[in-house]
């Protein structure tokens, strides 16, 4: 990649020359691409800008008090296509907002701000950052480049430190950098409402959520000499509480505490796919693993979908890969 403040400054000038924005993150967006998305739109508002917000299928219920919320179009794509400029914020190819193709090719300039190790420079401009802690990180240095003009908002501070303080882990991950930590505290320092951040995300849980990390934990197995937990979750366990399979966040990292487990895996018997989460305690890169099935993600925390299989063969096929894998590590 260029050099990062080259790089950042022809976002500058793309944002400038831009009139009418398309604004998106990846599918199923977590809190650092919702983070970034509602940052950056109300960024280009404050500039005078016109913004479709984006994001798809939905937003999960421990998001829905990040400012400025209702700015977000959910799962409903512009009846007119008229955007010069399109942000797409961490999707590491141009499929992973969803079904924008014909806006993407619509449009005049496309800006890609990512932080994935496996990511594509699709764009016309391209910010691709993999050692960035989270694409909020790189957004607010995409601030700082304003030289002066820009500063967040406590608001747009609050969107951007829940991407941190999400995709570092509360800072416990491995990409929990003295760059994350200088960022975090910037955002601190113009507002950003830590306490409610983490009262909802972290301190907050429905009744279902727990009951079913309770099913899921109940079903872990530990094989390989104790090195990989398995997780499988079907449609009767979600049946059984009501639940869907956007309600299991934070179970994959549970079995990580256990001595001795290097990788978890939840995998999850969905309407249309099998979905699978991986964790790792650090000896193993889940993001390989990944890759195999044709996801990917960071080294401790990765990911993938696959459709036309049942989930015990694919649940069978990713045990084989992990067996490899765990073998090698002292």
């Amino acid at each position: 990649m260029e050099n990062r403040a080259q790089s950042l400054q022809a976002i500058w000038h793309a944002i400038n020359q831009g009139k009418r924005f398309f604004i998106a993150g990846h599918l199923n967006p977590d809190g650092d691409s919702l983070g970034c998305t509602l940052a950056m739109t109300s960024l280009l508002e404050r500039m005078g800008k016109t913004v479709y917000a984006y994001a798809a299928p939905a937003i999960g219920a421990d998001l829905q008090f990040l400012p400025g919320i209702s700015k977000i179009h959910v799962d409903k794509l512009p009846g007119k296509i008229d955007f010069d400029t399109v942000i797409l914020l961490e999707c590491s190819d141009r499929k992973r907002g969803g079904d924008l193709e014909e806006i993407l090719t619509a449009a005049h300039t496309l800006i890609n701000i990512d932080h994935h190790l496996v990511s594509d420079a699709y764009g016309d401009v391209n910010h691709i950052d993999s050692g960035a802690s989270s694409t909020a990180e790189i957004i607010f240095q995409l601030f700082e480049e304003s030289e002066g003009n820009f500063l967040p908002t406590p608001e747009e501070a609050t969107n951007l430190y829940t991407g941190v303080v999400t995709d570092t882990g509360r800072f416990v991950h491995s990409n929990t950098t003295a760059e994350a930590l200088r960022v975090a505290s910037a955002l601190v320092a113009l507002g950003a409402n830590i306490a409610k951040i983490n009262q909802v995300i972290y301190f907050t849980k429905p009744y279902i959520e727990l009951k079913l990390q309770g099913r899921a934990l109940e079903k872990m197995q530990l094989r390989f000499d104790n090195k990989y937990s398995e997780i499988i979750l079907t449609h009767r366990d979600f049946e059984t509480f009501g639940a869907t399979p956007s309600q299991t966040q934070g179970i994959v990292s549970q079995p990580t505490m256990i001595p001795g487990v290097e990788v978890s895996a939840l995998i999850k018997e969905e309407p249309d796919k099998v979905s699978v989460n991986l964790r790792s305690r650090g000896g193993a890169d889940v993001s390989q693993i990944a890759q195999t099935f044709g996801g990917g993600g960071h080294a401790r925390a990765a990911g993938f979908k696959v459709t036309g299989k049942p989930v015990d063969q694919v649940a069978q096929e990713l045990a084989d890969v992990v067996a490899d894998v765990v073998k090698k590590l002292a």
